[in-house]
């Protein structure tokens, strides 16, 4: 007797049967136009993500004041980016939050947790399979990110075409993404191998940047060790070296570094501004 047809099985298959060839079929892409075209309308066309910085990288910013020198000072108001979600969360009619985080479970990652998986928004959330995931209140959709932070990963949200396809959801409009990702094992890690125009698609939040006082830095190495996910950082000649056209703006060398030489920061409208955008994105608040 025939199995019944279930789509999702056969997506968690593929998925995890090619995920460590991501790399490769990348590279191809960038080699191949026509093949590029291809793989930027079935999973990337559309696609609008932001990168958001753990709050604790925000705990580092100081301002500088010049009076007889330069003195660091902590900001008095401090703007956390975890309110993006938060807010984007409490609008959102449909909440899902997936039992397994897809790429850490096909990667075999040993750093972090694989239960912690996307939390999906949306009325595409609505038709997520109940066998890879399951609806949850507002409450606990806003516990699972700070659970997620409090692991060590780092958000992305936005509009991602390839979830809408593997989970069979209906149009990426209808879809909200938030990844919890790691730097061993995020998707997007691929992102320095894909065609540009499909590597922009993923950015820092709106309204922040890292900045990078070389003269502080010491040369330990430990933010060009594995930290930063799109390999934005190099150790030349006993200095760390910071590709900003490369940089995502996750902050995790802002994190790592305990000389003060990167630093995150973020316009009073940040958050503001990256709620609007992300909102233009997908309506989350229809039925």
């Amino acid at each position: 007797m025939l199995m019944p047809f279930n789509f999702s099985d056969i997506s968690v298959f593929i998925i995890k049967l090619t995920f460590k060839s991501r790399f490769k079929l990348s590279r191809l892409c960038k080699k191949i136009p026509p093949l590029a075209r291809a793989a930027d309308i079935l999973f990337f066309q559309g696609d609008d993500i932001l990168v958001i910085p753990r709050d604790n990288t925000i705990n580092k910013n100081y301002t500088s004041v010049e009076i007889n020198q330069d003195i660091l000072i902590p900001q008095e108001e401090t703007i956390l980016p975890s309110q993006v979600l938060k807010e984007i969360i409490l609008k959102s009619r449909y909440h899902v939050i997936m039992d397994k985080c897809i790429c850490r479970v096909s990667n075999g990652c040993e750093n972090y947790p694989h239960e912690l998986g996307c939390l999906f928004l949306g009325r595409g959330a609505s038709k997520i399979s109940p066998k890879l995931g399951k609806r949850v209140s507002t409450k606990q959709a806003i516990n699972h990110v700070e659970k997620c932070q409090k692991a060590g990963l780092v958000h992305i949200i936005g509009r991602n075409k390839i979830d809408s396809v593997w989970l069979n959801t209906g149009p990426k409009e209808d879809l909200l993404s938030i990844c919890n990702c790691c730097s061993c094992c995020c998707l997007w890690k691929m992102t320095p191998e894909l065609p540009d125009n499909i590597a922009k698609s993923i950015a820092p939040m709106i309204g922040m940047k890292i900045k990078f006082q070389e003269e502080l830095c010491n040369g330990c190495g430990q933010c060009s060790s594995s930290i930063c996910f799109v390999e934005a950082i190099t150790l030349k000649n006993d200095k760390a070296i910071r590709d900003s056209e490369k940089c995502k703006g996750c902050g995790r060398c802002a994190e790592i570094c305990n000389r003060g030489a990167f630093r995150v920061e973020i316009k009073p409208d940040a958050v503001k501004n990256s709620i609007e955008h992300v909102n233009s994105l997908v309506d989350v608040e229809s039925d």
